[in-house]
C-alpha cells in the first residue's frame, strides 16, 4: 500500500489529524521537499509523534520506481507539501501503483490553489495555473507568458507559482515581475495590469503576506511565494484589490 499524504500549506498545524496514524502505522515514511518547502522543525516534531524515522528524498526519487518498489509488500507513506496531488508529478505514482496492482489511499490536505480564496478574487475564475522556474546563463523561458495571457484574453485570473530550491535559491517577486515586463516589452504588449498584480508569501502560515506588488519592498519577501495577475474584475473582487492596496500601502 502507497499512502500519499498531504503535510497542507502550514506543515504540522494543517497535516491531517488522521495522517498520524497511518504514519505511525507505516514500514517506511518519506518526504520529498523539491516542490515546495518543508519546515526541518516539523520533520522532526513529527518523528516524535510517531516514532518513525522520515527520510527526506529529492526529485530523483519520487520521479523513478524508489517509492513503488518499496510498496509492493510494504506500507510506505509518502508526505507531501500542500495537496498531494496538486502537482501533476505525483500523479505518475498512481498511475505506476494502477500498473504494479499496488493499492493506493489518498490524504489530501489544504493547497494553495484553495487559499487564494483568501484575497478575495473568485476561485472559479482562475484559468491554467503556470510557473516561472529560475532562470539560469542558459535558461530563460517564456511559455508561461502564453498561459497568462490566454487567461487575461478569457478573463480569467492568473496564479503564477515561482519556483523555490531551498530557503535561500528561490524566484523572487521582484525577479518575476522584472521577467514579465521584459517579455511584454519585447513582444509590444502591455496586457499585465501592474497595479493590481498581488503577491503571495508563505500563505497559509501566520507570517503570510497578501500585498500589491511595490518594487519597493517586495525583496524582502520570503518563500515559497507565488503571484496572481487578475483578469477581469467584478465589483466585489475590486473592493477585495482595494483593501488589499490599502493594507500594502499602495493606495
Amino acid at each position: 500500500m502507497l499512502y500519499l499524504i498531504g503535510t497542507g500549506l502550514y506543515y504540522l498545524n494543517d497535516l491531517p489529524l488522521r495522517a498520524i496514524d497511518v504514519i505511525s502505522s507505516c514500514s517506511e515514511v518519506f518526504i520529498e521537499r523539491y516542490t515546495n518547502l518543508n519546515d526541518i522543525t516539523f520533520i522532526e516534531k513529527l518523528k516524535k509523534i510517531t516514532g518513525k524515522n522520515i527520510e527526506v528524498i529529492g526529485r530523483e526519487e519520487v520521479e523513478s520506481s524508489f517509492i513503488t518498489d518499496k510498496a509492493v509488500d510494504k506500507d510506505i507513506a509518502l508526505l507531501i507539501p500542500g495537496d498531494p496531488l496538486a502537482a501533476t508529478t505525483h500523479f505518475s505514482l498512481v498511475e505506476e501503483c494502477y500498473q504494479k496492482n499496488i493499492a493506493v489511499k489518498i490524504i489530501h490536505a489544504s493547497s494553495i490553489f484553495s487559499a487564494v480564496g483568501e484575497t478575495g478574487l473568485s476561485i472559479y475564475k482562475f484559468g491554467g495555473t503556470t510557473s516561472i522556474p529560475i532562470y539560469t546563463e542558459n535558461f530563460h523561458p517564456e511559455s508561461f507568458f502564453d498561459t497568462i495571457e490566454k487567461n487575461i484574453n478569457c478573463d480569467y485570473h492568473t496564479l503564477v507559482l515561482l519556483e523555490v530550491r531551498d530557503e535561500k535559491n528561490f524566484v523572487k517577486p521582484i525577479e518575476a515581475m522584472k521577467i514579465l515586463k521584459t517579455i511584454e516589452e519585447k513582444n509590444n504588449k502591455n496586457i499585465i495590469k501592474w497595479d493590481s498584480v498581488i503577491v503571495l508569501s508563505q500563505l497559509g502560515s501566520d507570517s503570510q503576506t497578501i500585498k500589491i506588488i511595490n518594487e519597493k519592498d517586495i525583496n524582502n519577501i520570503k518563500p515559497p511565494c507565488a503571484v496572481i495577475i487578475p483578469g477581469k474584475l467584478n465589483q466585489n473582487e475590486l473592493e477585495a484589490i482595494e483593501f488589499i492596496r490599502k493594507s500594502s500601502g499602495t493606495a
